[in-house]
């Protein structure tokens, strides 16, 4: 297994697909920190009176003591386990695994491989530890990044007291970013194995996300039966375990008129429970078909 991961790692460190999708990753990290720092630098006027003299004065907005720790890090990891994160993601597992198929590889590939799962599962956890690095990459890039705005803007920063709460709470938080985007992972890679194409993982990867949460957002508008479908669907589950990154306690999120959100444990099994499927049905079709390319 050790062998075939390092092989997986090594092909995925020699595309140049590979590091497209990290540049293009880190180029939405600066363009909005970019934005955000502009809108942090923006001039004012204040009005002040002296002695019945009104005075106006055009002075710069401060920018607070925690844009670098708090801001910065908070759009890193949005923007790289958000939407942004999850196309990457599907992009880079159904090319991992689909370009095979495209290149004719497959079956001499599997020739030289210990069992058919064990490859599955090599590309698998090759493609976790690079979205992974991925992440942590755009993470540290925004750090970076906000402390050459504040030098620049010659503004100063503190860690504060608090960072030691703060780096646990942010550690979560890309925790429960990987979480949520999981099952489109997974959903990508059962797609290009069905499909036997890195187009057929791309499309349906990110088409059931779009699609879904418009069948979500019109189940939602519905009474009876049909209301509670969507607390079993993907996009409801995934904004309950998100909001749990605004909020400290078990908060309901209203969708629609008469339904509520489920529990965040509820949400954390549905989940599971997708993944668990998604991985299961590829293993088994790619164990099973027979490879012809």
């Amino acid at each position: 297994m050790a062998r075939l991961i390092k092989a997986e790692i090594y092909k995925l460190r020699k595309r140049s697909m590979t590091y497209i999708l990290l540049a293009i990753l880190l180029g939405f990290i600066a363009l909005l920190l970019s934005i955000m720092q502009v809108g942090e630098a923006s001039t004012s006027t204040t009005t002040t009176i002296v002695n019945g003299v009104a005075t106006t004065q055009v002075v710069k907005a401060v920018a607070a003591n925690i844009f670098f720790m708090k801001d910065a890090i908070s759009v890193g990891i949005t923007l790289s386990c958000g939407l942004v994160g999850l196309v990457l993601a599907v992009i880079l597992i159904s090319n991992a695994t689909g370009s095979e198929y495209g290149w004719n590889t497959m079956r001499p590939y599997l020739l030289c491989s210990e069992s058919r799962l064990k490859m599955a599962t090599a590309k698998l956890i090759a493609s976790a530890i690079f979205i992974v690095a991925g992440i942590i990459t755009g993470v540290v890039f925004a750090i970076l990044l906000g402390a050459l705005f504040t030098a620049l803007r010659g503004y100063s920063w503190s860690l504060g007291s608090g960072l030691m709460s703060f780096t646990g709470h942010q550690l979560l938080n890309i925790v429960r970013g990987l979480y949520t985007i999981l099952p489109y992972i997974l959903l990508a890679f059962l797609f290009t194995v069905l499909g036997r194409s890195v187009a057929a993982g791309i499309g349906f990867g990110i088409g059931a996300y779009v699609a879904e949460s418009i069948i979500t957002g019109v189940l939602s508008m519905t009474h009876g039966w049909l209301a509670k479908i969507p607390n079993y669907l993907l996009s409801i589950n995934v904004s309950k375990i998100n909001s749990l990154a605004q909020s400290s306690g078990g908060v309901s999120i209203n969708i629609g008129s008469s339904s509520t959100a489920p529990s965040a444990l509820h949400a954390f099994i549905v989940l599971a429970v997708y993944c668990i499927v998604f991985t299961a049905v590829s293993f088994t079709v790619f164990q099973k078909r027979d490879v012809t390319g």
